[in-house]
């Protein structure tokens, strides 16, 4: 029925319409083939004048120049990061192959699989990864994300070097905490990155991010092993974000560096640069809607964060971070502020035996509002504040009790092989 009312609307307008674009096709038809398409590339042959326009200018590279800094720090940085490949073993459970004829049968499989649970066939099978990492030290020491790495088969790790060397790494030491690693390959008098200051950065800097998206599948052909560079500006300091959950392992970033230069697949674990060429951050995460590419919304974890924790494996031998010793109200409700007559502020709930916390006096119902003079609205606050100090170190923290202001000193600890609750 629509199709012949379709034809019937069709055919109501006036012949004289349906002549002139008629007509109208003819000309065009015609005047292409009056053009003569396709030129004959015989008819270039002996072309007076020039077919393109081209410059014969070479232009040098200020070394002073925005352009020429960027270059300078590529070139310094580059030769020091590498491509690091994966290999880990997933298992993975098939559904029953069994196959139900009609209804009753049907629930009777039911019935069955729900009493007498047979177990299902599991397989298990390789599962390969690419990320980036910058050498710290000339004998072969590597820093990386700690997700490039994470639960990879015993000798599933190899580097390949900007000279096109493969060699394997070992696992040195690893922190879920700050999603950083340290590897080690056996090799030395290689080309090193230097560390820089993110302590200080400001929104608007330059921002260089260097590594190997897909790995280096795009220098396999010709056998270059240069990384991929991208530049951008510092977006944004201290960003905090949430990676993961629902089936994936659930990772809480704090303190990141956001930058609109472009991060893709393969970037995580490599640097993050200043103009001058200092690593400023370690490549790890990005915001897009498909999970694929750069949309310019990349971050990075700062390299304090990471000197930090290089530090603590030559001072103890592992990672170690500070600890005051106190548990937290995840939430400042409305009610609760009420009671304690605070607008704002991290309510303590329970502070650890013998901490460093209960040593100094600090007690549940505090109502903790600033960390060494810097304000603190929640616990992600104040503990990303502990965590930028070394253990040992002094920590001002001003808080209120029974709606009166106090102020507490106390020195950060070592956090215990065993943690007693008051």
């Amino acid at each position: 029925m629509f199709e012949r009312l379709s034809a019937l609307k069709m055919f109501r307008f006036p012949f004289v319409f349906w002549m002139v674009l008629v007509g109208g096709l003819i000309a065009v038809g015609i005047g292409l083939v009056s053009l003569g398409y396709p030129v004959p590339a015989t008819e270039l042959k002996g072309l007076e004048g020039t077919l393109y326009q081209e410059s014969k200018e070479v232009y040098s590279t200020a070394p002073g120049s925005l352009e020429g800094m960027i270059v300078n720090a590529v070139e310094l940085v580059s030769p020091a990061v590498v491509s690091i490949s994966t290999e880990r073993t997933v298992a993975s459970f098939r559904p029953s192959q069994e196959r139900s004829y009609g209804e009753r049968f049907e629930n009777f499989d039911q019935f069955f699989r729900r009493f007498f649970r047979s177990p299902q066939p599991r397989r298990e099978f390789k599962q390969k990864g690419l990320g980036s990492g910058m050498i710290i030290n000339e004998n072969g020491y590597i820093l990386t994300n700690e997700h490039v790495i994470h639960q990879v088969d015993e000798g599933g790790i190899s580097i390949t070097l900007s000279d096109g060397r493969i060699l394997n790494a070992e696992i040195v030491e690893t922190d879920l905490e700050s999603d950083l690693a340290v590897l080690k390959i056996r090799a030395d008098s290689l080309p090193v990155v230097t560390l820089g200051d993110s302590d200080n950065l400001r929104v608007g800097q330059w921002a260089i991010a260097i590594g190997n998206p897909f790995g280096y599948a795009l220098s396999e052909l010709n056998q270059r092993y240069e990384p991929t560079v991208t530049v951008g500006v510092i977006s944004a300091r201290e960003r905090a974000m949430q990676i993961g959950g629902t089936g994936t392992e659930l990772r809480v970033y704090t303190d990141l560096i956001q930058t609109d230069a472009s991060i893709n697949p393969g970037n995580s674990g490599g640097p993050l640069v200043n103009i001058h060429g200092e690593v400023i951050g370690i490549n790890s995460a990005i915001l897009s809607p498909s999970g694929m590419g750069s949309i310019g919304i990349g971050f990075a974890v700062p390299i304090n964060k990471a000197k930090r924790i290089l530090d603590s494996l030559v001072k103890y031998g592992k990672i170690e971070w500070p600890w005051i010793g106190i548990y937290m109200q995840p939430e400042l409700t409305e009610d609760l502020a009420k009671k304690f007559g605070v607008e704002r502020g991290v309510l303590v709930t329970e502070v650890v035996k013998s901490s460093p916390a209960e040593k100094a006096g600090v007690k549940a119902g505090d109502v903790i509002q600033k960390v060494n003079g810097k304000d603190v609205n929640s616990p992600l606050d104040l503990k990303n504040e502990v965590l930028k100090l070394e253990i040992g170190e002094e920590i001002v923290l001003a808080l209120v009790r029974e709606k009166e202001q106090i102020t507490i000193t106390l020195t950060t600890g070592r956090i215990p092989e065993e943690i007693v609750r008051a």
